[in-house]
């Protein structure tokens, strides 16, 4: 009876201690994702990002693998701009722009989910289930990467960073490196740069002082 009492009280802690975890930490930002998607809610999906991080992420995601690159004919069609793909790497405030039109545009219509689930790239990890379902590590305190898989059987990496209280989506990555990457990196492209004090305006030159003049000479020019 004992035993089964210890089991009992087991077993209600790892209960508790996972509500808990789903409740505050990175995995309830992707549960609010996947909520938002499937209620095709855009505000609620956009507030679940960094957006700065992300777009940041996304430019280094573009430079480093050429080989997305050819896929730009896909990617192209997918938000809405043909083959521009200069347009993206000009600036990471341009691509987040881009990003954020897109995500409102597809999440309100549903078709980001409907993307997302038959696409056979690993760069499309919004689909409920699989975001649900996502395996979580934290790095840290303030960073996490999640494993999605989506009903295409495409694997792809989330990384999440805390921000005050509330974990937010600050990238994605084809591999778990990159995403570690993204996940720790606190000072992406977009970040704002610390103030800088402006430098001391240089002091004005004091006129020199003329000489003091002895007793003897003041009373020889009276």
């Amino acid at each position: 009876m004992r035993k089964n009492l210890v089991t009992l009280i087991l077993v209600l802690c790892l209960a508790f201690v996972l509500a808990a975890c789903l409740s505050s930490g990175p995995q309830k930002t992707l549960n609010d994702t996947a909520k938002a998607l499937t209620e095709k809610n855009s505000q609620n999906f956009m507030a679940q990002f960094d957006m700065d991080a992300f777009a940041s992420h996304e430019l280094v995601n573009l430079k480093e693998d050429n080989s997305l690159l050819s896929f730009a004919g896909d990617l192209g069609a997918l938000f809405g701009f043909g083959n521009s793909m200069d347009q993206w790497l000009e600036s990471a405030m341009d691509l987040k722009n881009q990003y954020t039109r897109t995500f409102n545009r597809m999440v309100s219509s549903g078709e980001l989910i409907a993307q997302c689930t038959r696409s056979q790239s690993p760069d499309c990890p919004w689909e409920p289930g699989a975001l649900k379902k996502a395996e979580v590590t934290e790095i840290s305190e303030t960073a996490a990467v999640a494993r999605v898989t989506t009903p295409a059987n495409m694997t792809s990496w989330i990384a999440l960073r805390k921000e005050g209280d509330k974990w937010l989506i600050v990238g994605k990555a084809v591999l778990e490196e990159q995403a570690r990457k993204f996940a720790t990196n606190t000072r992406p492209i977009l970040s704002p740069e610390p103030q800088q004090q402006a430098p001391a305006a240089p002091a004005e030159p004091k006129a020199p002082q003329k000489p003091a003049q002895s007793d003897a000479t003041q009373q020889s020019t009276i």
